[in-house]
């Protein structure tokens, strides 16, 4: 009732200026911020461009000919532009109003959109209209947004407007006559997403990585086990940074169900485990190879799972993927290089052996040490896991 004693009014508003009036004139906008980058994404109906675009739908019938909006691109974007205008950082709502400092268009798009329903539950023709803006000034914080297209021949028009930024939705604000200005404010988190992904993969890496400290135990326990001497231990820490980059890589690209994922998350500490429990038995020590690839395609696949919903709000996951990626495996290498510091000369000396260098039974020491470790809390934590206690 509402609703329709406004379109009645402004109705008879229209009427009494001379305008034609338009009572279910409709468009729908989306705004996408990324860094100093801002295109906005409108579509509106053929009939309330063709009251306010000379010699465009001149019969207003509401249906643009073939042709007709390719010959008008230049007209309907200048006119959205001056309609729909952006004042990053401005002091208040209304300084969005102030045509001089709204910012101007780099390209513009113009195209036929798909026919749909109006308001009015009639099928209308539709056009899309895209404008891409830069910020002089860099990266901003607030936006001003002022709307007021087709006020003159529509007062009652509606504008229903959502605002990405740096892939996270704002909110929606419908704008129309008499709120024809608003402010869109981004948080600091949502202005850190603005930042390159690779860089910011890169530096959030290596907390992902202590926080899978199962993950780390496999490293250092595959690392410590790998063989009597360094080469044997640099060999294995270059087998595992190569594998947990390429199942980071893999992983998104493969639609895992949830019972798969599952697996990865149980297959690490049921590794770690079995490295360990595989070293106690092996007391002269051993090379692996086969283990590093498996374990850590499983590793690194578990990781990028675990890094899916960020993933979900990127622009695209490649850059995201790739600084994640080299964070995460240089993490490992570090930590794989200080295991083989440690036990370097001794890695796989028997505790027995008369010709064992100095420090051979403390090396040895810390790798039965570090087997304990490694059988106790894979076990646990595939036990806990598995019967869903955490």
């Amino acid at each position: 009732m509402i609703l329709a004693s406004g379109l009645v009014a402004a109705m008879l508003a229209a009427a009494g200026s001379g305008a034609p009036a338009h009572p279910n004139s409709y468009s729908i906008s989306e705004v996408h911020v990324r860094g100093p980058r801002i295109e906005l994404h409108l579509r509106c109906q053929v009939l309330s461009l063709g009251e306010v675009v000379e010699s465009f739908d001149p019969d207003l019938d509401g249906h643009a000919e073939e042709g007709e909006i390719e010959a008008h691109v230049e007209a309907i974007a200048d006119y959205v532009e001056a309609h729909y205008r952006f004042v990053p950082d401005p002091a208040s709502a209304a300084d969005a109003s102030d045509a001089g400092r709204a910012l101007q268009r780099i390209d513009a798009l113009v195209v036929e959109a798909p026919l749909a329903l109006d308001p009015m539950n009639e099928v209308s023709e539709w056009v899309d209209i895209k404008l891409r803006y830069r910020a002089e000034e860099g990266a901003f914080g607030e936006l001003g947004v002022h709307v007021d297209l087709f006020e003159d021949t529509s007062p009652g028009h509606r504008d229903a407007a959502a605002v990405v930024w740096n892939g996270v939705e704002l909110g929606a604000w419908e704008f129309s006559f008499g709120a024809n200005g608003h402010v869109f404010v981004a948080t600091d988190e949502v202005i850190e997403r603005g930042r390159p992904a690779l860089l910011r993969y890169l530096e959030a890496a290596p907390a992902a990585a202590a926080r899978s400290w199962d993950g780390l135990l496999l490293v250092v326990l595959l690392v410590a086990a790998a063989g009597r001497a360094p080469r044997s231990a640099l060999a294995t820490a270059g087998l595992l940074a190569v594998s947990i980059a390429v199942g980071i890589a893999v992983a998104p690209e493969i639609d895992l169900k949830p019972r798969q994922v599952r697996f990865l998350e149980l297959t690490v500490p049921l590794a770690a485990a079995y490295v360990a429990l595989d070293d106690l038995l092996h007391r002269e020590g051993r090379t692996r190879f086969v283990e590093p690839i498996v374990f850590g395609l499983v590793l690194g696949a578990r990781e990028a799972c675990a890094l899916a919903p960020e993933l979900a709000r990127e622009e695209t996951n490649e850059p995201a993927l790739a600084g994640f990626a080299l964070g995460y495996v240089g993490t490992v290498v570090a930590l794989a290089a200080l295991a083989v510091l440690v036990l370097r000369d001794r890695v796989g000396a028997a505790a027995t052996d008369e010709d064992a260098p100095p420090g051979a039974f403390a090396a040895r020491k810390v790798r039965v040490g570090l087997a304990v470790l490694g059988l106790t809390a894979g076990a646990a934590l595939f036990g806990v896991r598995t019967f869903g206690l955490v």
